[in-house]
């Protein structure tokens, strides 16, 4: 490659929509994985595709509108049965764009190529491209929502089925003559375990007269409970909801030893929205049931991780597609790259610098190399050290670095909590706590996806 070509990809970027059934994601997206803008807007209802297709349309000219790099191609993610190499959408049930040829009605209305993948294997690729498979060789991502899906990716590649249909693992039957799922079978994971399959069960028990706090929390309307309210509820120790999610995670566990013994993938990782609100109650009980396999193997493996990016997932797994799409790999070493982060200073005076700006108290920078002002600060133990606790990861382990550098001020003896540290172990983010000082030169010499929260010396 020569230098012009090399420069030319360099400033490349790319715009991606997560077409969703409440919402629809637009984001411009650079070769790093920095987000640089987003335009989210809600999905219109009904069964007529050109609203739909309208609105996915609006939101990308709004992020190609604010692209300051070339934009060189589109990927996109849809909930559905896709056949990419026609960019047809073949079967969408929750929405109504089954039999739409998005992709060259897309092409043809931003003259750009146009890269389509089904969500949740666009969300397994993003775990793998920049999440908490970003090490691995193989991931199986498994997303728990409304409903449950999953992808496959081996060797930086999705194995995506002879009939583009592989991974629906919300689809394996874990109950013969189970309740009916959505797709016509009977017993599914997805009728057992997912949000809808939940909500069914607690409006079901209330039916049969039993108490929970639902009824208060949602002044009595069950139809939709949305995954921070079913936290809520555990988080008040409410015994209704406690029952059900505990079913659940337990059906989820043995679908992870079945994922293990079919695909033996080196990793699984869990995402969606019900794990993302209440991993605190799902994880020990999956955990147990995968760590209590008798099957042999020959190695250390099959590990149960949890999403470290979230929301983004899909996102930036449709722009790791697009850049494959266009000959610019994102798994090959020479075409990675990393977020331009700043360099930070120490004043005289022990203050935090950026540039001009100085941080009196501390600071912390995400992995898309934003540094912001630090506001949450350890908690102090009765015998003078400070804790760090999982509360105060949150906002910097955003995005999934590889690695958080924490710094404190010399003198000062704290420690992460052993609820902040499993946080990080379960999105396979590694940490190092050091002197402020001695952070801050770390974290600026460092070539790894990195986050780091300091505190003023």
């Amino acid at each position: 490659m020569n230098g012009e070509s090399r420069l030319s990809k360099a400033n490349r970027a790319y715009a991606v929509v997560d077409v969703g059934g409440t919402k629809i994601q637009a984001a411009l997206v650079d070769r790093s994985g920095v987000v640089a803008a987003r335009n989210k807007q809600p999905t219109p209802r009904g069964v007529e595709p050109e609203p739909i297709l309208a609105a996915i349309e609006d939101a990308l000219t709004d992020v190609l509108r604010q692209s300051r790099e070339p934009v060189v191609a589109i990927g996109i993610g849809v909930p559905g049965v896709v056949d990419p190499p026609r960019g047809l959408i073949v079967g969408t049930p929750n929405m109504g764009l089954s039999d739409c040829p998005i992709g060259a009605r897309l092409e043809k209305r931003f003259d750009l190529p146009v890269a389509l993948g089904n969500d949740c294997n666009l969300g397994a690729l993003g775990e793998k491209w920049l999440g908490s498979a970003r090490g691995a060789n193989s991931v199986m991502s498994i997303l728990v929502g409304t409903g449950i899906g999953g992808g496959f990716v081996q060797k930086s590649r999705l194995w995506r089925g002879a009939r583009e249909v592989a991974s629906e693992i919300g689809h394996i039957v874990m109950q013969i003559g189970g309740p009916t799922c959505g797709c016509g079978n009977r017993g599914c994971l997805e009728a057992l375990a997912s949000r809808s399959a939940i909500e069914r069960q607690l409006r079901e028990a209330v039916a049969a007269g039993r108490s929970t706090i639902l009824t208060d929390l949602l002044a009595g309307d069950l139809n939709v409970i949305r995954s921070s309210v079913l936290r809520q509820a555990l988080e008040l120790k409410d015994a209704v909801v406690a029952e059900v999610i505990d079913r659940a995670a337990e059906v989820l566990g043995h679908a992870c030893l079945t994922v293990r013994h079919l695909l033996d993938p080196e990793v699984i990782v869990l995402g969606g929205g019900v794990i993302e609100a209440c991993s605190a109650h799902f994880m020990p009980i999956i955990q147990r049931i995968v760590e209590s396999d008798r099957l042999p193997a020959a190695r250390d493996g099959g590990h149960v991780l949890i999403s470290s990016l979230g929301d983004d997932a899909v996102v930036l797994g449709a722009a790791a597609l697009a850049r494959i799409h266009v000959g610019d790999d994102p798994f090959k070493s020479g075409d990675a790259a990393l977020p331009a982060y700043p360099k930070i200073t120490l004043a005289g005076s022990g203050e935090l610098k950026v540039g001009e700006k100085t941080y009196p108290k501390g600071l912390y920078v995400t992995v898309s190399a934003k540094a912001k002002s630090l506001k949450e600060h350890p908690i102090a133990e009765s015998d003078g050290r400070l804790r760090i606790e999982t509360e105060h990861l949150v906002k910097p382990c955003r995005g999934g670095p590889e690695l958080l550098f924490l710094g404190a001020a010399r003198g000062q003896q704290w420690q992460l909590s052993d609820a902040a540290a499993e946080y990080l172990r379960q999105r396979a983010i590694g940490w190092q706590v050091l002197p402020t000082d001695e952070a801050v030169k770390a974290f600026n010499q460092s070539t790894l996806r990195r986050a780091a929260i300091f505190y003023a010396c």
